[in-house]
């Protein structure tokens, strides 16, 4: 087999590979990406934050996202009957327009993001499985592929990126993957069509529903479209296993969406929501979701995006945290094809790794305070409700968190965390940042029209007009303007 020659190859198609060749061939790399699947193809993480705004248009694809996805003012997190919720709208702590963040569609997304690679010159070949890899060399690697046809192709690079997601193509093959037993989750999830657009939902919010107990997990709602949601939920694994063996126990050949309609119904708030809708997608599992790989980098790769690591995703973190990676990372394997005799200690590599690891650690951190916040004790627990309301002030610090440029502020929010884990720390912030007025106010306050207005010109003006909610229509602004939150 006669050998390609390329200055890199990445594994991986999706957001982090498409990223990194993007900015490598930006920088007069000669770039391969191999992406096992063709795209368009099914994704879950459809929320995104809003530090991804000016890495998109760098890209230069901001414009086209805009036309093309629902707009994202902040988040909501609701108790499961509805009856408490706190926002958190970014513009609390954004005052220019990259507040308003983007609900994707990640099979669209993914997509846009990698013919936009192609457009800057990123060689792709999608159907491509990588088959193996050799590493032994510290000038170059190769790479064995086979093709959708069965043909089998040996390619050579000075570097490779390992952006193969969840695969984690280099660390499953050295053995160095190793899972997070304390965040033990799978996410179980789907799209809705029919969906009625209220609790938040009309004016582009995400919703978060804590279900604690057991599950010690969470519900998802993000709007895709003027009546398209997708909803999910993550669940402990444990609880997961023993609910799938009484389901199937019942009867249920397909224990996976009667899982799904039973646990996004366990709740009366998105029983309302779904109630007469239609699910447009297969249920779709995802596992593995959280664990650690060691060995990040050396003389010949790097990895980035879910092939470095993968942590809960309940701080819709992980876009952004992969183009992130990727730039940073990209820069530093610019640096190193330009200068390879530089792998000190003080290289750009080792710089850029210690910016991503601070940051993964930052957010784990975060995770963390949200499924045992310190606020609540065991002894305390008490009415669900009480619960909810520790964990939402946890959610709500931290996405003021993410909001920020975590990558380049570490110490001041690390700082920040030793904090609010102590107690007395914890309610002083409660007090003085997380009910402000501003902060239990009923709304982001977005229109309609600016949250979904691009997304309507799809549509005839007939179909448009027959989205919009009825207190919206009438001129009465968005239900949450009037303070109530439960569909």
């Amino acid at each position: 087999m006669a050998a390609d020659e390329y200055d890199v190859i990445v594994v991986g198609g999706g957001p982090a590979g498409s990223t990194v060749g993007s900015v490598l061939t930006r920088a007069g790399h000669s770039v391969l990406l191999l992406e096992k699947e063709e795209f368009p193809r099914d994704h879950v993480g459809e929320s995104m934050l809003p530090f991804c705004y000016p890495l998109f248009d760098d890209l230069g694809v901001r414009d086209e996202l805009a036309r093309t996805f629902v707009r994202k003012p902040g988040v909501r997190f609701v108790d499961r009957e509805g009856a408490i919720f706190t926002n958190w709208c970014f513009s609390h702590v954004i005052k220019d327009e990259s507040f308003l963040s983007f609900h994707v569609d990640r099979a669209s997304l993914d997509t846009i993001l990698l013919n936009n690679a192609r457009r800057l010159g990123v060689e792709v070949r999608e159907r491509h499985r990588v088959t193996g890899v050799g590493l032994d060399q510290p000038d170059h690697v190769t790479v064995r592929t086979r093709d959708g046809d069965g043909t089998e192709a040996e390619h050579r690079a000075r570097f490779l990126v390992d952006a193969s997601g969840r695969d984690a193509f280099v660390g499953t093959k050295f053995g160095w993957r190793k899972p997070r037993p304390e965040l033990d989750r799978t996410a179980v999830w789907s799209h809705f069509t029919g969906v009625r657009m209220a609790g938040g939902l009309e004016e582009g919010a995400s919703l978060i529903v804590y279900i604690g107990e057991e599950k010690k997990g969470w519900i998802w709602i993000f709007p895709l479209g003027p009546d398209r949601i997708t909803a999910g939920v993550v669940m402990q694994n444990s609880y997961l296993r023993r609910r799938r063996a009484e389901l199937l126990e019942q009867g249920h050949d397909d224990w996976k969406t009667a899982m799904l309609h039973d646990e996004l119904r366990a709740s009366p708030f998105v029983t309302g929501l779904l109630e007469g809708t239609t699910q447009a997608l297969p249920t779709m599992v995802d596992g593995d979701y959280s664990y650690e790989v060691r060995n990040h980098h050396g003389p010949n790769y790097a990895m980035i995006g879910d092939a470095r690591g993968f942590i809960d995703p309940i701080f819709s973190s992980g876009v952004f945290l992969s183009m992130k990676t990727a730039y940073l990372v990209g820069d530093a394997v610019h640096q190193h094809l330009q200068d390879p005799a530089r792998d000190g200690e003080d290289s750009a590599m080792t710089k850029a790794y210690e910016a991503v690891d601070g940051a993964y650690h930052l957010v784990h951190r975060m995770i963390r305070l949200f499924y045992d916040p310190h606020a609540v004790t065991w002894a305390a627990i008490g009415a669900e409700k009480q619960v909810h309301k520790a964990h939402e002030s946890a959610m709500a610090v931290g996405h003021y968190m993410l909001a920020g440029d975590f990558f380049e502020n570490q110490d001041k929010y690390n700082r920040f965390f030793a904090l609010l884990e102590d107690r007395r720390g914890f309610e002083r912030f409660r007090e003085h940042v997380v009910e402000r007025p501003e902060f239990q106010g009923p709304s982001c306050r977005l229109p309609w029209e600016v949250a979904f207005g691009k997304r309507l010109e799809r549509f005839s003006p007939e179909e448009a007009s027959g989205f919009v909610p009825e207190t919206v229509a009438a001129g009465g602004g968005s239900e949450a303007d009037h303070g109530s939150v439960a569909p």
